[in-house]
C-alpha cells in the first residue's frame, strides 16, 4: 500500500499511535513510533482535503417533489393511529406526467428506515445525540413519486429494526388495530398497522429476518418479501448486505403486483442488484387482470409443495399446523397438485442465518464499519452509529434487548469465533443448491410453509425484565426460523398474507419462488397463485 504524499505537520501524537495499536491488541515498537506518526499524518492529510468537499449523494430534486407540512404527530395524535406514525408529510410530483402514472391517486406510507430527504428518520429508537435528517431520497421514494403516489408519512417501525413483535419502538408501542393488546408483528409493525386499520392502500416494509412477512400475517395483509436484489436498497438503513430487502405491503394481491412493479429493477447504485431486471422490465399487474374472470386459471396446474420439516418445528402451535395443511388442500381443490417434500438441511436454516449474520449486524447495522462496500454511504448516520456509549446502550437495552444482544453477539462471534461467520455463509449456499435440487428433481413450483409457528402474543412493558422482553420475541424468531431462515438465505421471495389476528385465528401460508423453473425472480408466479387463492377464498370466515 503507497503512501499518496508526506504530510507538511505532523498531527498524530506518540500516545494517540499507541492508542490505535492498543485497539488491536498490539504495541508499536519505540524505536518505529516516530516513523508511524509521520505516515499516519498522511491520513489527516488526505481527510483534510476531503472536508472541504461536498458530499455526493442522489440529488434531492425539491421543485419536481416538494415537501409539504413536515410534522411529528403529537402523542394523541398518534395514539389515534395506534403509534403507527414517526413523522407526517405530504410528497407528490409537480409534473403532470408523474402524476397520471400507475400509482396515482393512491398514497404510501414509508417505514422509518428508509431515506426521505429533509424528514427525520427515527429509526425506532432514542438513541441518537441529534436528529438524523437524510440528505436525499432513497430509490424507491424516487420512483413512489415518479409512478404518482403520494407519499404522507414514515410509518413507525421496531427499535433499530431489530424485532419481530410491535414492543420495542422508543417512542411508543405500535398497536393492533383489530386486536387490541396483541402485537401487530416486526419490525414493520407500523406499516402494517396503518394499512390493516384502512389509514393507508399502500406501504413500504423492509425484511431482513421476517419484517414483512410476520406483520403481513398478524394483521391480515399481503406482504411480499422480493427476491434478493430485485428491489433497490439505496438509501435504506442496513441490517447486513447479506439479508437487505425491502418491498410492498399492500391489503390486496393486486394492489402489491402493482406496488412492487413501480419499485423493482436496477437503480445502478445497489451492489446487491448484480442480477436484477431493469427498472421498469416486468408488469406484475397486468398479467394477473387476466385471470379476473377464473381465478382458479391461475394456479391450475402448478405443483405445490408442502415442506414436512416446517411442521416438525419445535413449538409449533396446532392451530397454524392445521390452518397450513387446510390453505393446501384449498389449493389442491383449485387444480394444483399438491404433494410433500422433505428437505433435512432446512433445520440448520437457523443456525445458519444467525452465525452468517451476527457479526455483520454488529458491525454494519450498529457500528457503521461498513467502508469497503460501493453504492451511496450514509455518512451522517454512520458518524452517529460509530461510537457507542454506555448511555446508548442502556437506552437501547430498555426497550429492545434483541438489539444489545446482537451488538454484544457479534463481537463475541468475531472474538471467539474467527472464521465462522465466512463458513456460514458458504453453508449458505449448500443448502440453496440442496433446495435447488429437490426442485429441479420434483418440477416444483412453489413450496408452502409457515410464515410462524406461533400466533400474535400480549404486548410487553419496559418494566419487564431483559429475559421477559426477549420471551416475547422467541417464540417468534429462533422457532420460526426453522420455517423461514432458509428461504431467506435462498435470497428468494416469501409471500405472507391472510394471517391471524389474534389467539382466535392462525397465520397460513408464505410462498417460495420456483428456482427449478426460471430460477430467481419468479414473483409473477408466486403472485398468480396468491391471487387464485385470494380471490376464491376469505380468510376471515376460515
Amino acid at each position: 500500500m503507497s503512501v499518496v504524499k508526506l504530510p507538511d505537520k505532523i498531527t498524530v501524537t506518540p500516545a494517540q499511535l499507541q492508542e490505535t495499536a492498543g485497539h488491536l491488541g498490539l504495541t508499536v515498537p519505540a524505536a518505529d513510533v516516530d516513523a508511524y506518526c509521520v505516515l499516519l499524518s498522511g491520513l489527516d492529510a488526505c481527510v483534510d482535503l476531503l472536508d472541504a468537499e461536498e458530499d455526493y449523494v442522489p440529488h434531492l430534486d425539491l421543485q419536481r417533489f416538494p415537501r409539504v407540512n413536515i410534522h411529528r404527530p403529537t402523542p394523541a395524535e398518534n395514539a389515534a393511529d395506534y403509534n403507527a406514525w414517526a413523522y407526517k408529510v405530504e410528497i407528490k410530483s409537480t409534473l403532470p406526467a408523474d402524476l397520471a402514472g400507475p400509482l396515482s391517486g393512491l398514497s404510501v406510507a414509508i417505514k422509518d428506515n428508509v431515506n426521505i430527504g429533509g424528514v427525520p428518520s427515527l429509526l425506532g429508537t432514542d438513541i441518537f445525540t441529534k436528529p438524523y435528517v437524510p440528505a436525499y431520497d432513497a430509490t424507491i421514494v424516487t420512483r413512489l413519486l415518479q409512478a404518482g403516489a403520494t407519499i404522507v408519512g414514515k410509518a413507525a417501525c421496531e427499535n433499530f429494526s431489530m424485532s419481530p413483535t410491535s414492543f420495542t419502538n422508543a417512542h411508543a408501542n405500535v398497536q393492533h388495530p383489530m386486536a387490541p393488546g396483541y402485537s401487530a408483528g416486526g419490525s414493520s409493525s407500523g406499516p402494517a398497522a396503518l394499512l390493516c386499520a384502512n389509514k393507508v392502500p399502500l406501504a413500504i416494509g423492509g425484511d431482513q429476518g421476517g419484517s414483512i412477512r410476520l406483520p403481513a400475517a398478524y394483521c391480515g395483509l399481503v406482504g411480499l418479501k422480493p427476491t434478493f436484489g430485485l428491489v433497490p436498497y439505496t438509501g435504506i438503513a442496513s441490517l447486513s448486505a447479506l439479508i437487505d430487502h425491502t418491498g410492498p405491503m399492500t391489503r390486496t394481491v393486486l394492489e402489491n403486483a402493482l406496488l412492487l412493479g413501480a419499485i423493482a429493477g436496477k437503480d445502478g447504485l445497489d451492489d446487491r442488484q448484480i442480477d436484477a431486471p431493469a427498472y421498469g422490465a416486468i408488469n406484475y399487474y397486468e398479467p394477473l387482470l387476466a385471470y379476473k374472470g377464473d381465478p382458479k386459471a391461475a394456479v391450475k396446474g402448478m405443483r405445490i409443495a408442502v415442506l414436512v420439516e416446517s411442521l416438525q418445528v419445535e413449538g409449533l402451535d396446532k392451530r397454524v399446523a392445521d390452518k397450513l395443511k387446510e390453505a393446501a388442500n384449498l389449493f389442491r381443490a383449485l387444480g394444483a397438485e399438491v404433494i410433500e417434500v422433505s428437505i433435512p438441511m432446512h433445520t440448520l436454516g437457523p443456525a445458519i442465518w444467525t452465525c452468517a449474520n451476527r457479526q455483520g449486524i454488529s458491525e454494519q447495522a450498529m457500528r457503521a464499519q461498513n467502508p469497503i462496500r460501493p453504492g451511496v454511504h450514509d455518512a451522517a448516520l454512520n458518524q452517529e452509529l460509530s461510537t457507542w456509549t454506555q448511555d446508548k446502550f442502556d437506552k437501547l437495552q430498555l426497550h429492545n434487548p434483541a438489539a444489545t444482544n446482537g451488538l454484544l453477539g457479534g463481537q463475541y462471534m468475531k472474538d471467539k469465533h474467527p472464521g465462522l461467520t465466512d463458513k456460514a455463509i458458504n453453508l449458505s449456499r449448500k443448502l440453496k443448491d440442496t433446495y435447488q435440487a429437490v426442485f429441479d428433481g420434483q418440477g416444483i413450483d412453489l413450496l408452502v410453509l409457515p410464515c410462524t409457528p406461533t400466533i400474535s402474543n400480549y404486548t410487553s412493558s419496559v418494566s419487564d425484565s431483559l429475559m421477559d422482553k426477549m420471551a416475547k420475541a422467541i417464540g417468534i424468531t429462533q422457532k420460526p426460523r426453522r420455517s423461514m431462515s432458509p428461504v431467506i438465505l435462498l435470497l428468494v421471495c416469501p409471500l405472507a398474507c391472510w394471517a391471524s389476528l389474534s389467539a382466535r385465528r392462525t397465520a397460513i401460508s408464505s410462498f417460495r419462488g420456483d428456482a427449478a423453473r426460471g430460477g430467481l425472480f419468479e414473483e409473477a408466479k408466486i403472485y398468480r397463485a396468491a391471487f387464485a387463492w385470494e380471490q376464491s377464498y376469505d380468510w376471515r370466515n376460515m
